[in-house]
This record gives structure tokens, C-alpha cells and sequence, in this order.
């Protein structure tokens, strides 16, 4: 169970970061619009996104605590020895960057998104 929780941790950053370059690329994208059908379907586009987004998060910080006790007993190598621990420093910097990325990117959609919910009042 331990190593399904491990490998579904994995899968979950990989949603995180794919929502953040997708919300990215919506975000990039947005003044393109011109029509309500296609404000319709950035907002649809969106909350599908940010649900995916916030899921993976979530399913990162549950899924995470036991990978964290259970490190060395089940993932340490022992012929990478201490050098493991530089590269996971460093994966954990990118990964943080990413997700950073991605929130910010989250709060600028979602500033667009409200104002397309008012003006089209749903």
C-alpha cells in the first residue's frame, strides 16, 4: 500500500505540474477571446482545471506524510548514500518553483474567471 501511495504521489505532482503550464497557457491565451461561447468555455476550461489542480495538491500533502517517514526504510539508496539527499533537495526546489508558477498563474485566472462570471452573471 505503501508503494501505491508513493507512485500515486508521483502521478499527483504530475497533474500539479501539468494544470500549472495549462493554467499558464490559459492565461496567456485569455485576451484572445472575443466571443461569450468562448468565455463560456474558458471558464469551463478552467474550473476543470482548478479542480484537478487543487485535488493534486491535496492528494500531494496526504500522500507525502507517509512517503516521509517511510523514506529510508523503503526508497534510500544505499550505493547513492548521502548524495541522494542533494538530489532530492534539488527536486523539491524545481517542484516548489513549478507549483509557485502555477499558483500565481491559478490567482491570475481566477481573477479573470470572476469577472467573467459577473459580467455574464452565473
Amino acid at each position: 500500500m505503501l508503494m501505491v501511495s508513493n507512485y500515486s504521489h508521483d502521478i499527483a505532482t504530475a497533474f500539479l505540474a501539468v494544470s500549472g503550464i495549462t493554467m499558464w497557457i490559459l492565461s496567456r491565451g485569455y485576451p484572445a477571446f472575443d466571443s461569450k461561447d468562448s468565455e463560456f468555455l474558458f471558464i469551463s476550461a478552467y474550473e476543470s482545471i482548478k479542480k484537478i489542480a487543487r485535488y493534486s495538491l491535496e492528494w500531494i500533502i496526504i500522500a507525502g506524510i507517509p512517503r516521509i517517514i517511510f523514506y529510508k526504510q523503503f526508497e534510500w539508496s544505499h550505493m547513492a548514500g548521502d548524495l541522494q539527499v542533494v538530489a532530492i533537495v534539488i527536486k523539491h526546489i524545481v517542484m516548489f518553483l513549478i507549483v509557485g508558477t502555477g499558483l500565481y498563474y491559478w490567482a491570475k485566472l481566477n481573477k479573470k474567471v470572476n469577472y467573467l462570471k459577473i459580467k455574464h452573471q452565473i
